[in-house]
């Protein structure tokens, strides 16, 4: 893998004509994906239903015929829309570069929420979260040592060992999630399975509302960043550490959301509605 990222990079630096969408906008369908899994598997769970395997299985696959879009569709326009909102010189440059690493690292991302999906429809939020905890401090180790490498030793690749870190950090939290899917009550199994179209509608049903959500968000960004990129890297830089922080702010109505989420879903699931006034008043 890493062959072939030094082999194509340098048409990036000749400014390669095609390109991917913002790694934001491929994560709204994500986080949409997470929505749908949790809520059509706690759905199956709370009436009892009996294929919540072959559901969770379904939803898998279509995660990967959904990356396959994503990843044509993004390789296509991703570029021109980096181009289109940052400053030229170095920093798009080296925004082109970075952007490049982590689309390799979008299977892992796509794979990986469809996981919390299945975990979060049983009521169990806790392994994304240690997931993503041990891939940060994997980031630690990895940053430094594939930046600067080991005197002696090896020599650091520089900027891109930022990137390279965060693609491995990501496949980490893949297979960790993976590791926990295995070891929940439902788990995705090819036994009895059979491809459902149906099912695969109505994944996309339920995806689109909160993947519109976020990419209304993130249109607004990208809306912001095309307006500063006359005033320098500087100014995109200090709106994006500004945007980080507004982030925060809304970590604890998102917590809420997939708190609720699962709860909702099995309630529906096993009609007892008085469950969902009562979650929600609280």
């Amino acid at each position: 893998m890493y062959i072939l990222l030094v082999y194509f990079r340098p048409t990036l630096r000749l400014g390669y004509p095609s390109g991917t969408l913002s790694i934001f906008f491929i994560a709204a369908f994500g986080f949409g994906l997470n929505a749908a899994m949790a809520g059509l598997l706690g759905h199956a769970i709370g009436k009892r239903d009996e294929n919540t395997s072959s559901l969770a299985l379904n939803g898998i696959v279509f995660s990967i015929f959904l990356l396959a879009v994503l990843m044509i569709f993004g390789w296509l326009f991703g570029f021109r829309m980096l181009n289109l909102i940052s400053a030229s010189g170095i920093y798009r440059d080296l925004g082109l570069q970075y952007y490049f690493w982590l689309l390799t690292s979008l299977p892992a991302f796509l794979i990986s929420y469809t996981c919390n999906g299945i975990l979060q429809a049983q009521g169990n939020t806790v392994a994304m979260q240690r997931a993503l905890i041990a891939a940060f401090f994997l980031n630690l180790l990895l940053n430094p040592l594939l930046i600067f490498g080991v005197p002696g030793f090896c020599e650091g690749i520089g900027f891109d060992g930022i990137a390279l870190s965060t693609v491995i950090s990501n496949y980490f939290v893949m297979f960790l999630m993976l590791l926990s899917v295995s070891k929940s009550k439902v788990v995705p199994s090819f036994y009895n399975w059979i491809f459902n179209i149906n099912i695969f509608a109505e994944l996309i049903k339920q995806m689109v509302p909160p993947t519109m959500s976020f990419q209304m968000i993130i249109l607004g960004t990208l809306i912001m960043q095309f307006a500063l990129k006359d005033f320098g890297p500087e100014a995109i830089a200090e709106y994006s550490i500004a945007v980080r922080i507004e982030q925060l702010v809304l970590l604890p109505i998102l917590g809420v959301t997939h708190a609720l989420l699962s709860i909702f879903a099995q309630s529906f699931g096993a009609k007892e509605y008085h469950r969902v006034r009562e979650s929600l008043y609280w």
